[in-house]
């Protein structure tokens, strides 16, 4: 009978650890991100818009997320973010942010690719989106705008203080925190 106990304990052990590490490995950019995530909240230099997390986009593309911003207190803003595809592309663009406009829990960020294996939005193309904060827990979910590309002089120029509203997208798994 002991020996079944530890037989059992030493299997739930195992098990416990197995499912641990799974977990820390699943996406090892998701803890860097949620690090400089909490950096950029506890700054308190000015509003703050950060997020990661996956949502489907409109393509039903399996679409994983990151973004964190914020107002420094000079006026400047720094930022940055990532976007990748995936499922079925694997597509990728990376993109800084230098422009945050933050109205009660909803944020627009535009800025400008910087690395990018998606062929229509090659480095230098400007990009903009907005993301809202739906709180903690409740039954409304985040959500965001995929990430919009200025490809068309017709289309703009936008960019985070000129952003016509478009189509929110609930986010899946993650978390968006906006901070005025």
């Amino acid at each position: 009978m002991k020996s079944k106990n530890l037989h059992l304990i030493f299997l739930l052990v195992v098990t416990g650890f197995l499912l641990f590490c799974n977990g820390c490995t699943k996406d090892a950019d998701l803890t860097k991100d949620l690090s400089s995530s909490q950096t950029v909240l506890k700054s308190g230099n000015g509003p703050v818009a950060v997020g990661q997390g996956i949502y489907h986009n409109l393509q039903g593309s399996t679409t994983h997320f990151r973004f964190n911003a914020m107002i420094k207190p000079d006026g400047s803003v720094e930022g940055n973010g990532e976007l990748k595809h995936l499922q079925p592309q694997g597509s990728m663009v990376k993109f800084n942010i230098d422009c945050l406009a933050v109205s009660g829990n909803a944020a627009v960020m535009s800025g400008v690719a910087t690395e990018s294996t998606f062929s229509l939005c090659p480095a230098g193309t400007p990009v903009v989106f907005r993301a809202v904060d739906n709180g903690e827990g409740g039954s409304d979910p985040d959500q965001m705008t995929g990430l919009y590309l200025y490809l068309d002089p017709g289309w703009g120029p936008w960019d985070c203080n000129n952003f016509p509203e478009q189509e929110l997208i609930s986010i899946e798994q993650g978390n968006i925190q906006v901070k005025p």
